[in-house]
């Protein structure tokens, strides 16, 4: 439990799938978390009320994280209470089926400012906070598809590949401020979103042909993020940490 205790945490998306897993890890690990919503107010109340029932502690905090200034006033409501962050998970995102030739421009733009554009302005805006702590801590959640392209879905890869590489350039420019960054890429995982657009055998056929046999879980993408938040990986910084069971071998 006090692995991260006295951290303060922000946990973009945090009200359902793989980012209230994060929220529900790092505050079991000991930090104060803040779960950030779009529009789904009732379940990320449902997250706090799940965090504080454990015995943790928790917060909300709402915003659009494609309008800045949603995102700084989300992050000034955190440096009023707290004075700085330790962590920022950046978990929103969406994935929605696009070919090429019939994806219209204002879904491109929908898919990128939701999954690129998001990350990055709230990586700018939590910066000031993450340098009034010790070390800070930013861990963005990406996608094997941002390496390994899939038709159908190309808006979404490219989305991918750019946040991994805004984790590598971001890495590299604030580890003056001892400000780790690092990606972790989930294999298709099990979620509210995942179900929504997959069959179920779609799901069959990726646990079959998954070296560990099984599907990923929420709480796999989480044990990653509570690991790269800790000391245990105080001096990784820039890496994307692949979690899909060895699906990339084959």
């Amino acid at each position: 439990m006090s692995e991260l205790q006295q951290k303060v945490a922000l946990v973009t998306g945090g009200s359902s799938g793989i980012g209230r897993a994060i929220a529900l890890r790092l505050a079991r690990d000991g930090a104060h978390v803040y779960v950030h919503y779009s529009k789904s107010q009732d379940n990320a109340e449902r997250v706090q009320k799940e965090v504080e029932e454990a015995g943790g502690s928790a917060g909300v905090v709402q915003a659009d994280v494609t309008e800045e200034a949603q995102v700084v006033d989300m992050m000034q409501q955190i440096k009023k209470v707290h004075g700085g962050l330790d962590i920022l998970v950046n978990n929103a995102g969406i994935d929605i089926e696009a070919e090429i030739e019939h994806c219209e421009y204002d879904l491109w733009r929908r898919i990128l400012d939701t999954n690129l554009t998001g990350k990055f302005l709230c990586i700018k805006h939590a910066t000031p906070l993450l340098k009034k702590t010790t070390g800070g801590v930013i861990v963005n959640i990406a996608s094997r598809m941002g390496t390994r392209p899939c038709q159908d879905i190309i808006p979404y890869c490219v989305s991918q590949a750019g946040i991994i590489m805004l984790t590598k350039g971001s890495a590299l420019e604030l580890a003056k401020y001892n400000i780790r960054v690092n990606a972790v890429s989930p294999g298709l995982t099990r979620t509210p979103m995942t179900e929504a657009l997959c069959e179920e055998s779609v799901f069959t056929g990726y646990q079959e042909r998954n070296p560990l046999k099984r599907l990923g879980m929420p709480e796999d993408i989480a044990g990653a993020v509570a690991f790269l938040s800790s000391d245990a990986a105080a001096f990784i910084t820039g890496e994307n940490i692949d979690v899909s069971g060895g699906i990339l071998l084959k």
